[in-house]
């Protein structure tokens, strides 16, 4: 595969990634674990991380255009932003801990429960 045809499949699948993001307020870093291992060759660390860190960025114009239409709760804002903070930490404390099969496995079975939940 040349780079031109690979950076043009990388772009739409990267589009295809804000678009759901867009959508749903969330979710397109499910999208981007898989493209960041099958077309950058990230291992199971990497392309978790990379995609979290990708999220983070693509949704600061989310939270600008809520903070200005001030459409949110800011007292729940602030509780959940507090645990996620701490949860995040623990994460990437637990991520080093894993090998690359059991990352993969855990995000599988947080797929599936996902997946299930919805249909609850």
């Amino acid at each position: 595969m040349d780079k031109n045809y690979k950076i043009l499949i990388f772009f739409l699948c990267s589009a295809i990634v804000g678009i759901v993001n867009g959508i749903f307020g969330g979710g397109g870093g499910i999208i981007c674990v898989p493209i960041f291992k099958k077309l950058l060759n990230f291992n199971d660390k990497q392309a978790h991380a990379t995609a979290v860190l990708v999220m983070s960025i693509i949704s600061i114009p989310t939270l600008i255009i809520y903070l200005s239409t001030l459409s949110f709760s800011l007292e729940q804002t602030l509780l959940v932003t507090f645990g996620s903070l701490i949860g995040g930490l623990i994460g990437i404390k637990l991520l080093n801990l894993f090998s690359n099969k059991t990352i993969n496995i855990l995000f599988i079975i947080v797929l599936l429960l996902s997946a299930v939940k919805m249909f609850i």
